[in-house]
């Protein structure tokens, strides 16, 4: 049991778990806008995820000397592997979209900085989440129309709508200068602006060409586990369970499409 535990805790921590569900987006992304399966860009963003949340997670313990590297040698193993998966990959996308990552690349590096700004964080992760997971699809395969804009809105209600959880729980250990929603609005408002974001997400479902009902699940499934969001919840709560929801998604989308 414990070794199974060993394992989660390091599929966790290793942000392989995230990488799916990121993973899981550009798939959700694909497949709703009828886009043809690109590896190769799959590749390069779940790599890509890989190297820069280990990056963001444990660049500041690093750097003040507290990163024990014997004990993190599997997770440091995997990132460098990823590193190198991730240049493979991308140096086979076009040059367009090789200039696309690196300036996400570069908004990204601003999250230590605005980690500090509780609104400002939500929406840096939002928008970065939303360009690699909607809009490079769609910008490497030249499909732009309305429906393109349309999953780019919703996906960002919804990508902001699931860090509400990982907001009130951090809440517990945040400085309180960082001013994060929890911390400005307490959390029952923090929740129901994270509800409340859900709505837009269904309503702009309406004006798709084909109305998606896997979309309204997903809001439902995102509602709940805001709902349900209390200190008493253990560390994988929002780590493992509120990052599953794309890959539910894709699962269901893909057993039901």
């Amino acid at each position: 049991m414990k070794f199974l535990k060993n394992i989660l805790d390091f599929y966790i921590q290793s942000s392989l778990h995230i990488a799916f569900a990121v993973f899981a987006l550009v798939r959700i992304t694909e497949i709703s806008l009828q886009l043809s399966s690109d590896t190769t860009l799959e590749l390069t963003i779940f790599f890509g995820t890989i190297v820069g949340y280990n990056f963001l997670k444990y660049f500041e313990a690093f750097q003040k000397g507290n990163f024990d590297l014997n004990r993190n040698r599997y997770l440091v193993g995997l990132t460098f592997l990823s590193v190198i998966a991730t240049l493979f990959y991308f140096l086979q996308l076009t040059n367009s979209l090789q200039i696309y990552f690196i300036k996400i690349g570069l908004l990204v590096a601003l999250y230590p900085i605005l980690r500090k700004f509780g609104f400002w964080k939500l929406f840096l992760v939002g928008f970065c989440v939303t360009a690699i997971t909607v809009y490079a699809p769609i910008i490497q395969q030249n499909a732009f129309s309305d429906d393109e804009k349309i999953i780019l809105l919703q996906r960002f209600f919804i990508i902001f709508s699931l860090m509400i959880p990982f907001e009130i729980l951090d809440s517990q250990t945040d400085d309180d200068l960082m001013k994060t929603l929890p911390q400005r609005f307490g959390i029952f408002k923090t929740k129901l602006f994270g509800i409340v974001l859900l709505f837009p997400f269904v309503l702009l479902e309406f004006f798709n060409d084909k109305i998606e009902i896997l979309n309204f699940a997903a809001a439902i499934i995102t509602a709940l586990f805001i709902g349900f969001t209390t200190f008493k919840r253990d560390k994988y709560y929002a780590s493992f369970w509120v990052e599953s929801v794309p890959i539910l998604w894709l699962v269901l989308l893909l057993i039901f499409s």
